[in-house]
Order: C-alpha cells, then sequence, then structure tokens
C-alpha cells in the first residue's frame, strides 16, 4: 500500500512511519503549510490513502476540498477532534476518527473504514434520485442475504416501500423461514418484468449469473463470493476474503454513521454465523470485528428460536415415521417422509440426518402437492452435492446446489413417464430414487 499523509503533530507523525514502515508499506509526507497542489500531488503519486491530522477545521476544510475537487476517489483518513465541525460534503467522502479513538483501537480498521468509506459514496449517490429500488436476493433467500438487502435498504435510506426486498424464488429453509417470521421481514415475488419496471436493482450476496432470470445489468452488486465476469453492473464490491457480506454491509452503516438496532443487528448477526458456521471457517478479522460489535446489540433469545424452529405435530408424525424406515446403505442414510404438509420439513430432516453415527450422506425425500421433492448434505470431505443430485436427478427435474448440500424437485407426472411407475406407488419411487442416487454417488468418485 502506497500512502501519502499529511500531519501537523511530531509524535503522530512518528507513530505512523513505525506503523507503516513496519507492515511494509509506503508512506510519503506532505509538507506542513502547503495544500494549494495538494490535488496534483495525490494524482501524481498513484496513492491508495490519504491520510490528514489536524485539529484546526479551516486547515482541514481547505485539505480535503482540495482532494473533493482532485476527482480520484482516493480512500481518505482523518484524524481529528473536530468532525462535526467538518461539512457534509467533506465528511461524506473522508472516514474521520479522532486520535484517542484511534489510539484505543485498531489503525487498520480505519484504514479499511476509509476505503469502504468512498464505495459507500459512490453508491448513495448513484441511487440517490432513484423512486424505486429493488434489492435482489438470491432464489431460495439466505440469512446473509436477508440481513445484507436490510442493511443496504437503511444504507440508502430507504424503506420497504421504495425499496423492497425481492427474490425469484421463496425461503424454503425452516431456519430461514423462521428468521423472517420472527423478524418480521417481507420478500416480494419479482418476476423479469416487475425488475424492467424498476428505476435501479440491487443485488446482494450473490451475483447476477446464479439468478434464475439474470437481469441483462444491474446497478450494484455487494458479494463476498469469488467474482464472475459473464455480467454487467454499474457499480461492484466484490470482496471474497471476507464470511460474509453482512460484514460489508456493516462497514457501510459505519461509514455512515448509522444506529444499528435490535431487529437489523440481529439479523446481521445471524447472517454471519451462519455464513462461516460460527467463525469457524473463511473468516477475516472484519468478519470477528463485525461479530463482536453486533453480538451485544442482537437480541440472543430470537437467536435462538431462529436457530431451532418450531414443530407441529404433524411434522412430527412423519419425522418418526421416517426415522422409522430409515435405510443405511454406503454410508448413506435414506430417510421418506412421505406425504409432508410443509416442504421445508424435508431439508430440516436432512440437516438431522448427518447426526447419525457414520453417516457421510443423509438423503431424505418427501411429497409435496405434485412433487417429489429431495434434500441432501454430506459431511463436505466427500464428493460435491449439487454435481451427484443433478446427475442423477437433472434429467427428470430440476436440481442442484453447493458442495456439501443440494436439492431436487420432481414433478410426480414426470416420474411415472421415465421411469414407469405409478405415482401412487411411493415404496418403488423410494427404491427407484435411492438406485439413482447411489449410482451417480459412485460414478462421480
Amino acid at each position: 500500500m502506497k500512502s501519502l499523509f499529511y500531519v501537523e503533530e511530531d509524535f503522530v507523525a512518528s507513530l505512523l512511519k513505525d506503523y507503516f514502515a513496519g507492515n511494509g508499506n509506503t508512506a510519503q509526507p506532505v509538507k506542513r503549510g502547503t495544500n494549494g497542489n495538494l490535488g496534483e500531488q495525490i494524482a501524481r503519486s498513484s496513492i491508495d490513502l490519504f491520510l490528514v491530522q489536524s485539529e484546526d477545521p479551516e486547515k482541514l476544510a481547505g485539505i480535503l476540498e482540495a482532494v473533493r475537487q482532485q476527482g480520484r476517489k482516493v480512500a481518505t483518513l482523518v484524524l481529528t477532534s473536530h468532525a462535526d465541525r467538518l461539512s457534509e460534503k467533506h465528511r461524506n467522502f473522508a472516514h474521520c476518527v479522532s486520535l484517542q479513538e484511534l489510539l484505543e483501537s485498531n489503525l487498520r480498521w480505519h484504514i479499511r473504514l476509509a476505503r469502504t468509506m468512498r464505495r459507500v459514496e459512490e453508491v448513495r449517490a448513484h441511487f440517490q434520485d432513484a423512486e424505486s429500488i429493488v434489492i435482489l436476493l438470491q432464489d431460495d433467500p439466505d440469512p446473509d442475504a436477508i440481513a445484507s438487502g436490510l442493511a443496504l435498504r437503511q444504507v440508502l435510506g430507504r424503506n420497504k416501500q421504495t425499496a423492497p426486498l425481492g427474490s425469484f424464488g421463496r425461503v424454503t429453509r425452516p431456519e430461514n423461514i423462521a428468521m423472517v417470521k420472527l423478524l418480521e421481514i417481507e420478500i416480494e415475488k419479482v418476476t423479469s418484468q416487475s425488475l424492467l419496471e424498476a428505476d435501479r436493482i440491487a443485488v446482494v450476496d450473490l451475483q447476477p449469473p446464479h439468478l434464475a432470470n439474470p437481469p441483462e445489468q444491474v446497478d450494484l452488486v455487494i458479494d463476498h463470493h469469488p467474482e464472475q465476469f459473464t455480467y454487467k453492473s454499474h457499480i461492484k464490491d466484490i470482496r471474497p476474503g471476507y464470511g460474509a457480506t453482512s460484514t460489508i454491509l456493516f462497514e457501510y452503516l459505519l461509514c455512515i454513521n448509522a444506529s444499528i438496532p435490535t431487529r437489523l443487528a440481529t439479523a446481521m448477526l445471524y447472517g454471519i454465523k451462519s455464513d462461516t458456521f460460527s467463525l469457524s471457517r473463511e473468516v477475516n478479522e472484519w468478519d470477528v470485528e463485525a461479530f463482536s460489535h453486533l453480538y451485544p446489540l442482537a437480541n440472543q433469545n430470537l437467536m435462538r428460536r431462529i436457530e431451532r424452529p418450531e414443530l407441529p405435530p404433524a411434522a412430527l408424525d412423519a419425522l418418526s415415521h421416517g426415522l422409522k424406515n430409515r435405510r443405511i446403505i454406503d454410508k448413506v442414510a435414506f430417510v421418506h417422509l412421505g406425504r409432508v404438509e410443509r416442504d421445508d420439513l424435508i431439508p430440516q430432516m436432512a440437516d438431522f440426518g448427518l447426526s447419525f453415527e457414520g453417516i457421510e450422506w443423509a438423503f431424505v425425500s418427501g411429497i409435496y402437492e405434485t412433487n417429489y421433492i429431495i434434500s441432501i448434505r454430506n459431511v463436505g470431505y466427500v464428493r460435491a452435492a449439487g454435481r451427484v443430485i443433478k446427475d442423477a436427478f437433472g434429467g427428470i427435474g430440476s436440481a442442484g446446489g453447493h458442495a456439501t448440500m443440494a436439492k431436487a424437485i420432481i414433478p410426480l407426472s414426470q416420474i411415472s413417464q421415465a421411469w414407469e411407475i405409478e405415482p401412487r406407488n411411493i415404496r418403488a419411487i423410494n427404491r427407484k430414487v435411492e438406485q439413482e442416487f447411489l449410482r451417480s454417488l459412485h460414478s462421480t468418485k
């Protein structure tokens, strides 16, 4: 990282010099009292960060105006006790922190926020004049996406009427259903046509190629997954080093000094927790920072209720029937629930199935309305679940998923045509899907 800084206090200059040298970065000082050509120096230096320290509000205003007029969006960190005396146009792009706050925390964290600040400025300016905005989530929204959508709405200063959360599908996992119910979150069903009517489209926690009906172009993508390059977006904030998109949006909220109410804090904390397996995988220091900040703001009782969804008596009967008739073949637990009143029972049972001793795969099926639904889970160090299920059932229904979890939806009419099995003969269908799954599992090894 290459930095340029204007510092009035000698001990601050010494502190910064030691910090940047110790982290293998370069820092170039600006001579005091010479800020007239500061914009030119920034342009010539090709810097990543501009840091200014002063307790003179007028001096700061002149320096920040030179940076602003220069036009290049350089991350700007201001060390001062008088941030409240700066104009809004300067506070909108510069991250301000007092020297005392800096000494009590982490300089790297404030540099991170200074960088995020310029992106927030760009995002808010792009969406400012839009009358209608759609914040688009996955086709089956997960906690991180839902929480990120709520946070982005607050960053943009919108409400659910002017910036609804939207999805081509619906929430299906039991915990996610509990989340939207308990936190009173509304997610609208969108279509390709309804998206055309929106002034702006923002996509969070995924990128358009992973949508069932991706728009030709979107306005904003914020995501923590590896970047895709087969779509057009006016603004992208892709950070694959992060464990959750909620962490990125947490930085956005801090940059605009937004208060984080209990409902939003609970959603964001659960989003980070679920995507990182309680900070046990694919996390960085910023995920930990966000988690630590959000934890005391969240409602822990609601968190527990979200993580342990309630089951009605009919669901318990279906689970009891399935467990009694479970079959274990080649480290695969097959559980068939038969007809169910709620399709979310199927993935819920699949999660539970992985707790069986000696099991590597949980395969759970159920019949809901006119479809035969399959949900599978694995322990994470075997074959990719999405690939296995697509090979087994992609030819007669929709099938796919991720490395450790996947789903297939097969119309009963297709089963009758493809396999010549009567839809009423559930036992025969169950045996056939077991055979097809095991064939696919062994053929892809």
